[in-house]
């Protein structure tokens, strides 16, 4: 199958990713949100608790424990985002395949007349 490049703030390849991971993981109604927050933040890194509270004001609470031990790890997996626990940070790595996925998720399809 394709990589698809993941690139830094600077915009060099970090890292590639196959093409089905990338759909595999943003299966995921769940984790397509954490990703569309990450793609419009203007910065690469956000705290675990911003993260979590911006995802929060959509509805859901007391989802977190998934956030920590599903969905973080399964992003970093794949090479979307640097995840400390430790430190309560994630950075986000953009991928044009990403963006492409979420936008045509998120497309309106036209109704048939």
């Amino acid at each position: 199958m394709s990589e698809c490049p993941i690139l830094d703030e600077n915009g060099i390849v970090y890292r590639t990713c196959e093409a089905d991971e990338v759909l595999r993981v943003l299966a995921s109604a769940r984790r397509r949100e954490i990703v569309s927050e990450l793609e419009a933040s203007d910065e690469n890194w956000i705290t675990v608790d911003e993260l979590a509270r911006a995802i929060s004001a959509t509805g859901d609470d007391g989802w977190e424990g998934e956030l920590h031990h599903v969905h973080l790890p399964m992003l970093r997996d794949i090479g979307l985002v640097d995840y400390d626990r430790h430190g309560r940070t994630v950075r986000y790595y953009r991928c044009d395949l990403v963006s492409s996925v979420l936008e045509a998720v998120d497309a309106k399809v036209p109704s048939a007349r």
